[in-house]
């Protein structure tokens, strides 16, 4: 009887550990089949990204931008920088095959991601890939392979973002203040802070993305604004084309408007034309203003100068090559009724400030050290395509 219950209990463990070993081998196989499809998948995310960032290089050139992103992928995966072949299309899709992966390259592209930062469809592209991957497991129960899948969005913020104020000190505020600025859109067009950005008063509001390193304080009613938290970016730099610095001195040398060591005044009676440019002294306009296709810039010398003061009302200054309206190193400073400016103003070591009233502006302004802008009725516009090139602004958002 008791040899009967030990043979009896010997059986049952033996079933327990065949059961039990099963177990363990059929986890295993599913550990290594989930090994395989989590690899594949991380493999393809990396390749997503890496070819969604190369062909937003070259955006808004969409034709370009497929092209580079697939070959990308396709040397990524091992393959000629020519190996991938167009399948099809899909509207802004192009599909392609690239070794054992179907590849989508959309462009333009939109996405709630992309619409809330203001990048224009143009200057978005997205990448997916699908792949089977072979089940060893899988097949014992029909399922010989599993689709595995990765996607990335890769966007050129630096060719795409049209800004209006873009301000470079991390210690130097974006601060809008008065009332009723813009009984239409007051600001059409991003805004950039790497420092806090600070609103007081009434209706004020951007079309565009505001992004913000530091704190947002906004204070008073009817503001619109679309805060976006980014981390510290870097400064644009001044545009060397059409025209560089240095050819704009010679261009005011060769005009006879190359100004070393004194003040540059404007006036109804000294309209400026073409470039001026000043050395070692500050450009003045003061009282009735007057209406010119004119470069302005000042530079410090000795210590001395570099910078733009606009005061009066009915001035309307484009810039005379439709890029640069203003440069100046140590700042610039308007004070403005019933007045217009068109181009870029760039403050190399200083900062911007605007007042006034009634005033409808299609202007960049990129300042080293802070913008202030006080009134109201004042429109602003980002000139588009931009005046800028962002560093460092080709980046992924999905």
């Amino acid at each position: 009887m008791q040899d009967m219950f030990k043979r009896r209990c010997s059986g049952q463990t033996m079933v327990v550990l065949v059961a039990t070993f099963i177990v363990l081998m059929l986890m295993l196989a599913l550990a290594m089949e989930w090994g395989r499809l989590t690899r594949a998948r991380t493999e393809m995310q990396q390749w997503c990204d890496a070819a969604a960032l190369a062909g937003a290089a070259d955006l808004p050139n969409a034709d370009t931008a497929k092209s580079t992103a697939a070959s990308y992928y396709a040397r990524n995966l091992g393959l000629g920088e020519n190996d991938y072949k167009l399948i099809g299309t899909q509207g802004n899709t192009s599909i392609y095959q690239i070794g054992t992966d179907k590849v989508y390259v959309t462009t333009p592209y939109e996405s709630d991601v992309t619409r809330s930062l203001g990048i224009a469809p143009e200057y978005v592209i997205r990448v997916c890939s699908e792949r089977d991957v072979g089940l060893y497991l899988g097949q014992l129960i029909g399922v010989s392979s599993m689709m595995a899948s990765a996607c990335a969005t890769g966007v050129n913020e630096g060719a795409g973002a049209c800004y209006v104020f873009y301000n470079c000190d991390p210690n130097s505020s974006l601060i809008i203040t008065g009332s009723n600025i813009g009984e239409r859109v007051s600001i059409k067009g991003r805004l950039h802070t790497n420092q806090d950005f600070i609103v007081h008063g009434h209706n004020h509001r951007a079309s565009g993305p505001v992004t913000v390193v530091g704190r947002s304080v906004i204070t008073g009613t009817g503001h619109s604004f679309n805060i976006v938290r980014v981390p510290l970016q870097p400064c644009p730099e001044f545009p060397t084309l059409p025209t560089s610095l240095d050819s704009y001195r010679k261009m005011a040398e060769e005009s006879g408007q190359l100004i070393i060591g004194k003040d540059y005044r404007i006036s109804r009676d000294n309209p400026p034309s073409g470039v001026v440019f000043v050395e070692g002294g500050d450009i003045i306009g003061t009282g009735t203003g007057v209406s010119a296709n004119v470069t302005l810039i000042a530079v410090s010398a000795s210590g001395r100068g570099g910078n733009i003061k606009i005061t009066g009302n009915s001035w309307d200054l484009r810039a005379s090559d439709g890029v640069t309206l203003m440069y100046a190193t140590n700042g610039v400073e308007i004070n403005a009724t019933g007045s217009s400016f068109d181009g870029l103003i760039y403050i190399s070591d200083g900062d911007f400030r605007f007042t006034g009233s009634n005033c409808d502006s299609r202007i960049t302004v990129v300042a080293a050290r802070g913008i202030r802008v006080d009134g109201h009725d004042l429109l602003f516009e980002a000139p588009c395509p931009s005046l800028i090139s962002v560093k460092g602004g080709i980046r992924l958002v999905e």
